[in-house]
Order: C-alpha cells, then sequence, then structure tokens
C-alpha cells in the first residue's frame, strides 16, 4: 500500500501552482521533443565554460579520470550536460505521464534474472541505484513486481515535489523521509522480504557516512547500505536505466555488486560498495550526474571546487 506519510504535505503558492500547470502541460509533448530540447541546452552550457556548473563537471571528470587528453575532457563535459539536460526533461515526461506510459518505455531488460533471483530470496534486497542515466523510468518497471520503499528528500521547488509525489502516488511505492524514521521503515521492510531503493552516492550528513576510496580518493560516503546489510542480512543488486544506443526507449541492466558489499567490517562493505558504483560509471562516464560536488568532503585534495566562481 501506498505511503507517503513520513513526506510532509506541500502547500503551493498561486506562483507554484501556475509552474506546476506548465510543467504538467510540458509533459504532454512528445518525448523526443522534450529530450531534443534539453540536449541542446546541455550542449549551449557546455561551451560556457566560466559557468560553474561547467567547470564542477569539469573538475570532477579531471579527478576521476586523470590523464586524459584535453579533447577527452571537452567531449565528455558536453556529452555529460547534454545528457543532464535531457534526463531532466525525461523526469519531467515520466513524472507527468501515467504509469503504462513509462512501462511502455522499456524496451530490452538485461540479466533480469538477478532482480528476480534477489527477490526471491526471502531476505529482502536493497536496490542499488547510482545518479547514472534515468533512474525514475525504472520504478513504474519495478512497480510490476514489489512495492518499492524509496528515500526522498524534498527539493527546493515545491512544483516539482508536486509531481513527483503525483507520480509515485500512482504506484505501490512507500516514500520515507531521509531520517531516521525512513531508515526504520526500510528496516522493517526489509525484514518482512520488501524492496529497497536507495541512491547511495551523494555526500551525506557528518554523522552518516565514512571516509571511503572512490575513484582512488577517500571521500566522505553514506553507510545507510552497509549498515541496512549488516543488520538484515538481505540481498543487494545493482541497477541503472539508460536510453537504447539503437532506437527509441531505455534499457534496464541488473548486475551483482562486488561481494565484500556483504562483509560485517562496515569499512570493507563501504569500499565494495564505492566499488561498485565506479563499475556502472566507467561504462559510459558521460552518463552520470557529475554536476554534483561529489568530492567536497575528503581527506586528501581540500576542497578541489574552491577556484570554481561564477
Amino acid at each position: 500500500m501506498n505511503d507517503i506519510t513520513t513526506i510532509p504535505p506541500v502547500t503551493l503558492s498561486l506562483s507554484d501552482k501556475i509552474l506546476l500547470g506548465f510543467l504538467r502541460f510540458l509533459s504532454r509533448l512528445p518525448l523526443e521533443w522534450l529530450q531534443g530540447f534539453g540536449g541542446a541546452v546541455g550542449r549551449l552550457l557546455s561551451r560556457l565554460t566560466f559557468v560553474k556548473t561547467c567547470q564542477v563537471v569539469r573538475r570532477n571528470l579531471e579527478l576521476c579520470f586523470p590523464g586524459k587528453s584535453e579533447e577527452w575532457y571537452r567531449q565528455t563535459v558536453r556529452d555529460n550536460l547534454a545528457n543532464t539536460g535531457m534526463v531532466a526533461m525525461e523526469f519531467l515526461k515520466t513524472w507527468g505521464m501515467p504509469t503504462e506510459y513509462s512501462v511502455g518505455q522499456i524496451n530490452r531488460v538485461h540479466n533480469e534474472h538477478v532482480f528476480h533471483e534477489a527477490l526471491a530470496g526471502g531476505k529482502g534486497t536493497i536496490g542499488i541505484i547510482p545518479h547514472f542515466g534515468n533512474w525514475e523510468f525504472m520504478n513504474a518497471w519495478v512497480n510490476q513486481h514489489t512495492g518499492p520503499i524509496i528515500m526522498y528528500k524534498p527539493g527546493k521547488h515545491k512544483a516539482v515535489d508536486e509531481m513527483v509525489r503525483n507520480a509515485r502516488g500512482r504506484l505501490r511505492a512507500t516514500m520515507v523521509a531521509t531520517d531516521e524514521r525512513g531508515v526504520k521503515t526500510i528496516f522493517k521492510g526489509l525484514r518482512q522480504n520488501g524492496f529497497c531503493a536507495i541512491l547511495p552516492d551523494h555526500v551525506p550528513h557528518d554523522n552518516g557516512g565514512i571516509f571511503s576510496p572512490f575513484f582512488g580518493i577517500s571521500t566522505w560516503t553514506g553507510v545507510i547500505v552497509p549498515k541496512l546489510v549488516g543488520r538484515t542480512g538481505c540481498n543487494v543488486i545493482m541497477m541503472c536505466c539508460e536510453r537504447c544506443s539503437d532506437g527509441p526507449g531505455f534499457e534496464i541492466t541488473f548486475t551483482k555488486p562486488d561481494p565484500e558489499i556483504y562483509s560485517t567490517d562496515i569499512a570493507v562493505s563501504t569500499a565494495a560498495m564505492n566499488r561498485s558504483i565506479e563499475t556502472m560509471i566507467r561504462t559510459d562516464p558521460a552518463n552520470y550526474q557529475w554536476t554534483y560536488k561529489r568530492f567536497k568532503k575528503n581527506e586528501t585534495l581540500g576542497d578541489p571546487y574552491s577556484n570554481i566562481r561564477l
């Protein structure tokens, strides 16, 4: 049963309601139009090298892929920002359309047995979903097989939050806040052989992480997944959803994580989680969310973004 009681309701102002109406209108436009617009905006932004977002992407790529050619960095920044713009428009599309639309956009599922075997294990399952590709399209597909528990932190834009609420309210998903109460709900769900989707690759709060290698950099990393695995003995799978390279639509890929993620040593488990995320990113570096300051808290670099200005 859908349950969003841990997410406080939002009150929309008149301007929020107008924006929400406009976003809903845009979501009815053909997906190809929206993707074309988002990609064009991203490519334009990549030419404005003085813009903060462009500089953050470039800095992250330099940190994670040192020694690449200047041409590689320029092209990957361009591809990444174009992809980011397309993903934003795709999110809008899937939020504004019926669940059946999103399911119909999934053309292929690779290693689907990994997903079903984990669910059948009887121990609960965590799906690790890095900020890679388009994770929103997966929600509808997963909902056909299980009612996922999804952690959600409301953003700055109330109109967008309302769209997300309505979209996920059509599913069997249980949305929980990114706080202690939400973690308790996840723990209970895993104990009952439930499925939880977690995006673990953002910088956690001061009391929610440890330093762990990520692309060779000792980076502050969330430990919610290792802790839940240690307490419940649940299964863990990696999940991503990308555009099909040979035509329209999307394809989902399931893989197994580094086996050390099941270690009782939280440092070992966290490092294995990061390695699993790295492996996914390396398949297509331009498809990851490099606009985020992932390395702002680390043990050796200081602030690698300190020289970035608007």
